[in-house]
């Protein structure tokens, strides 16, 4: 079974997505290395050149000053369009979310293909049709290591159709999938062709391969 109702975002939840935002020290944390890398990557045609034609110390000066100026202002740029994320974040923040309530007895899982994390095809009945429910993920290596899931039933939450999620809370007991296929090859990842984390497919899990 499942079942997806939508409401609006909590306190607590607007609480959680704010802070895994960077906090004011690490804001001037990045901010200062971010310079620095700047600074360093515009300094390196200098170097180069000084090294098989040495240049004056005075012309030196005035090119890493130019090299300063350059990178702060790249750094303010970039620091600006990560501020306007956060804004973004409040936004988004102000919409409804969407919950999606399941429960289920059979799982078939999917084997991970370069550290991308395991997958889970779950039987659901929707409006009386058996479909699948796609979850993949690193969040599931970590449930599946702890042995809490496949589960019985769990809750997520989510903004409206997005791939990830702001809440997968688990509500029942544990069962063994019925089976594990293959990782997806190379031609899947090349065609783009795939389904995404959260996923509702057409297709009941007895027909997928």
């Amino acid at each position: 079974m499942i079942k997806i109702t939508i409401r609006p975002v909590t306190a607590e939840e607007k609480w959680r997505a704010m802070k895994r935002s960077p906090g004011l020290y690490k804001r001037i944390e990045n901010f200062v290395l971010l310079l620095m890398g700047s600074v360093l990557v515009l300094d390196i045609p200098l170097l180069v050149y000084d090294h098989f034609n040495p240049v004056e110390a005075s012309t030196q000066a005035i090119y890493c000053l130019l090299t300063v100026a350059v990178g702060l202002f790249l750094t303010i740029w970039l620091t600006k369009k990560r501020g306007s994320r956060v804004r973004r974040l409040n936004d988004v923040l102000s919409k409804p979310v969407e919950v999606i309530r399941v429960k289920t007895n059979r799982a078939i899982k999917r084997k991970d293909f370069e550290d991308f994390g395991i997958a889970f095809y779950v039987d659901v009945a929707d409006e009386g049709q058996q479909k699948a429910l796609f979850l993949w993920g690193q969040y599931l290596d970590v449930l599946e290591a702890e042995g809490r899931f496949p589960n019985t039933e769990f809750e997520i939450v989510r903004l409206p159709n997005s791939d990830e999620f702001m809440e997968f809370k688990l509500l029942g007991h544990h069962f063994k999938e019925e089976r594990t296929l293959p990782a997806f090859g190379k031609e899947i990842w090349q065609s783009g062709i795939f389904p995404v984390n959260g996923q509702l497919i057409d297709i009941p899990i007895d027909k997928i391969t």
